[in-house]
């Protein structure tokens, strides 16, 4: 998605880091000691992304009118995103059955109980009862990836090669 306004790039943030601190905290206590030591160091960092962010949500929700409004907006227009993020597929349906991965499932109870607290701080309404995307564990995204690529590619293509 693009980056929006500011109030998007926040929402985004805050659900994203606030999923990834939840499989993260799990992910420490796998049964594959290297995965487990990345995740320990992972997760003090997005512990600050998550604080960082929510204070944000919090500050913008519960603000100005324009500023609630924005963020409200924001959430609603991004939360159709969020349901992908508790679902898993066949190879990590393996890995978790090896104790190398976590069941995203697993994580959701803990991350809407979380974001319903400061989105309550925020005086913001979670949205219910929204269509949620599917596919993008399949390759279908929206247009705007394709392109977010291209930018991201354009020095390889321009130097096929090429090594820095």
């Amino acid at each position: 998605m693009p980056n929006g306004d500011f109030g998007d790039t926040i929402v985004r943030q805050f659900l994203f880091s606030l999923h990834a601190l939840f499989v993260l905290d799990a992910l420490q206590r796998c049964g594959h000691p290297e995965l487990a030591g990345i995740a320990a160091k992972a997760v003090k960092e997005t512990r600050y992304h998550v604080r960082h962010s929510g204070e944000w949500l919090v500050r913008l929700g519960d603000g100005t009118e324009e500023s609630h409004e924005r963020v409200q907006r924001s959430l609603d227009r991004l939360w159709r995103y969020t349901g992908e993020l508790f679902e898993g597929d066949e190879v990590e349906s393996r890995l978790v059955a090896q104790g190398y991965a976590v069941d995203p499932a697993s994580v959701r109870d803990a991350w809407s109980a979380q974001l319903r607290e400061v989105a309550g701080l925020a005086t913001l309404t979670v949205p219910t009862e929204v269509h949620m995307q599917r596919g993008g564990r399949d390759g279908r995204h929206t247009e705007h990836l394709g392109h977010l690529l291209a930018e991201m590619q354009i020095v390889a293509r321009s130097h096929p090669g090429a090594t820095w």
